[in-house]
């Protein structure tokens, strides 16, 4: 099954449809988060938008929902937590969006897992 379309962005990247879309968090006191979602929903990520820029959190973190992530060795199903590079992401533009992607699907990266707090929980190799 396909991804709905309805309300959603698209981007091409690595040779892939992704759809992207940003919405409040109402289970998060509506902090705005951006959703990215791969055509064949193996790949979907959630990020909170403007974190590094408002510099709240010690580290920025993108939180791991699909199956699909580079340098994940662990066998874990649920959300997942991981460290990510500072980006300038206090508007969400199509660039933004290319480097989160680029990164997740980056093969030689340190993964650095992360708790809800934000706080280190174990380091994995790189693979």
């Amino acid at each position: 099954m396909g991804v709905s379309k309805k309300h959603k962005r698209s981007i091409i990247r690595a040779n892939r449809l992704f759809f992207w879309y940003v919405k409040p968090d109402l289970d998060d006191e509506g902090i705005m988060k951006l959703h990215i979602i791969s055509e064949d929903r193996k790949f979907i990520v959630a990020y909170e938008v403007g974190q590094c820029i408002r510099g709240h959190l010690e580290v920025p973190m993108l939180v791991i929902i699909g199956k699909e992530f580079e340098g994940w060795t662990a066998d874990y199903m649920g959300h997942r937590r991981v460290r990510t590079p500072v980006w300038n992401d206090g508007v969400v533009t199509p660039r933004l969006i290319g480097k989160i992607i680029d990164w997740c699907l980056m093969k030689d990266k340190e993964v650095i897992s992360l708790n809800w707090k934000g706080e280190i929980i174990a380091l994995d190799q790189r693979i």
